[in-house]
C-alpha cells in the first residue's frame, strides 16, 4: 500500500492518487475570496450565537428557581418549610425536589407549570400558600374579617364601658359641704 501510494496510485481501486490543489498567491479570484469569508463568517455566527439564544441566561434561570422554590413546601414531615429556605442536610425531600426544579427550568418550562406538575403529583398541600380561588380563598379572607370583627367587639366593649361611668357621674346628687361654700362665697367677694 505504502509502495502504491509513492508509485502515484491510491490504495483503492488501483486509480492514480490525486493531489490536493495548491493555489498560488494571486490565483484565487477576490469574489471566491468574499466567499468564503462570508461562509465563515456565517458559521461563526451560527455556532456562536445558537446557543446564546437558546439558552436562558444564568441569572434568569436562577431567579426563576428561587420563584418556584419560594411557592413549594418540604414534604420531609418534619420542617414543613419552603424549598428555599429547608435547612437539612440531604433531606430526602428538598433535595429532589430542587434538582427536579432546577432540571425544567432548564428544559424551558416556566415556573406556574413546575408548580402545577408538582400540585398534580403530590397536591395543594406542597404548596407554602393557598391559592386565591375557591375554597382556598377563605384562607386569605378570613384574618382580615376576624381582626376587623375583633376591633369593632373591643370598641364596643371600650364605649360600654366608659358610658356607664359617665352616666353615673351625670345623676349622683352633688355634695356641698358648707365649709366649701363659704369659702368660696368668700373669694367672690375678694374678686
Amino acid at each position: 500500500m505504502v509502495l502504491r501510494l509513492l508509485a502515484g496510485r491510491s490504495a483503492s481501486f488501483g486509480r492514480p492518487h490525486r493531489a490536493a490543489p495548491t493555489f498560488a498567491p494571486g490565483s484565487v479570484s477576490r469574489g471566491m475570496r468574499m466567499k468564503l469569508r462570508a461562509r465563515i463568517l456565517l458559521y461563526i455566527v451560527i455556532v456562536l450565537g445558537t446557543p446564546l439564544s437558546s439558552a436562558p441566561e444564568t441569572a434568569d434561570l436562577e431567579k426563576q428557581y428561587r420563584e418556584a422554590a419560594a411557592q413549594l413546601v418540604c414534604q420531609c414531615g418534619g420542617c414543613r418549610e419552603q424549598l428555599t429556605v429547608c435547612g437539612m442536610q440531604n433531606c430526602h425531600s428538598a433535595t429532589p425536589m430542587r434538582a427536579e426544579i432546577r432540571e425544567k427550568l432548564q428544559a424551558g418550562m416556566t415556573v406556574e407549570k413546575i408548580v402545577d406538575g408538582f400540585v398534580a403529583r403530590i397536591g395543594k398541600q406542597v404548596l407554602a400558600a393557598p391559592t386565591l380561588k375557591g375554597f382556598d380563598l377563605t384562607a386569605w379572607i378570613m384574618p382580615i374579617v376576624m381582626f376587623a370583627l375583633g376591633l369593632i367587639v373591643v370598641s364596643w366593649i371600650v364605649v360600654r364601658m366608659a358610658r356607664p361611668a359617665a352616666a353615673a357621674e351625670a345623676s349622683a346628687p352633688v355634695i356641698v359641704d358648707p365649709r366649701v361654700e363659704r369659702e368660696l362665697k368668700d373669694f367672690e367677694e375678694e374678686s
